[in-house]
């Protein structure tokens, strides 16, 4: 069962490394709605494509 839940969010956990430690993370938690997507400096929003790709995953899992 953890061998079945593990491989079905591991998209998802690569995800949230495809860009700097914590945007990826701050944009998830804003697409679900939980957070305002705010960032100080030198830290900026995701990009697009990294965007996109991030929002797919959210949908795929259900969590958007």
């Amino acid at each position: 069962e953890a061998r079945r839940a593990h491989l079905s969010l591991y998209r998802l956990f690569c995800d949230l490394f495809i860009d700097t430690n914590p945007i990826p993370v701050k944009s998830a938690m804003a697409m679900m709605g939980l957070i305002e997507e705010t960032y100080r400096l030198p830290l900026s929003p995701l990009a697009a494509p990294l965007r996109q790709r991030l929002r797919q995953t959210l949908k795929e899992v259900g969590l958007v």
